[in-house]
């Protein structure tokens, strides 16, 4: 939320260290899901996994949300496999009784719906910029995940972390943007009209 927000890469790229920690630290390989506790914490007698989500979510439907969108993001199809596996985890619940799962639900709804990923490349505070981006943020596309990639060092930044956006450059000096569906790109456009039209298509 904070990258898309802002598009700094330093919040991808913690958004991503963060979830390698809890992999290292939380991830029980027998459930293919996340414990409440990490495995160096003080000794425990139980160590608990939560799925049900209450007034505030469970730990692992978060994990499997936020994962899905690392995923998306960077093109690192490992997140989506660990998020399909706490779905799994939790399936047998989600089944019978799926009103106590509902970020969960959220979660499932994400990773069965055709991935939507938009690159924009152009510089941050640029005119033609900020109308490509607040075209899709006029859009309502839940599962659309946007990557801003500027020139020069940010950019390369931007390229390590998700590797796909490497190709995609700004065309004839304007700010262009890349949709692409299921990890298939459209033909690149630079005008706000052209992207609103391929969103709603």
């Amino acid at each position: 939320e904070l990258y898309e927000t802002t598009f700094a890469p330093r919040f991808l790229q913690g958004a991503m260290a963060l979830s390698q920690t809890q992999a290292e630290h939380f991830f029980d390989s027998e459930s293919g899901s996340f414990f409440f506790t990490a495995d160096d914490t003080e000794e425990v007698l139980l160590r608990q996994r939560e799925f049900y989500d209450g007034a505030i979510p469970s730990g692992n439907s978060v994990a499997a949300l936020n994962l899905l969108r690392i995923a998306r993001l960077t093109g690192n199809m490992a997140f989506e496999e660990t998020a399909l596996g706490i779905i799994r985890a939790c399936s047998a619940e989600l089944h019978r009784n799926p009103a106590a799962y509902t970020q969960m639900l959220s979660a499932v709804c994400f990773a069965l719906s055709a991935s939507l990923e938009v690159v924009i490349a152009g510089e941050p505070d640029a005119a033609d910029t900020g109308a490509l981006l607040k075209t899709l943020r006029a859009s309502y596309a839940p599962n659309m995940a946007v990557l801003l990639r500027p020139s020069g060092e940010q950019g390369s930044v931007l390229t390590r972390l998700a590797p796909f956006s490497g190709a995609m450059s700004a065309i004839d000096g304007k700010a262009t943007a890349y949709v692409c569906r299921n990890h298939s790109c459209l033909s690149p456009v630079t005008d706000a009209n052209e992207l609103a039209a391929l969103l709603s298509g």
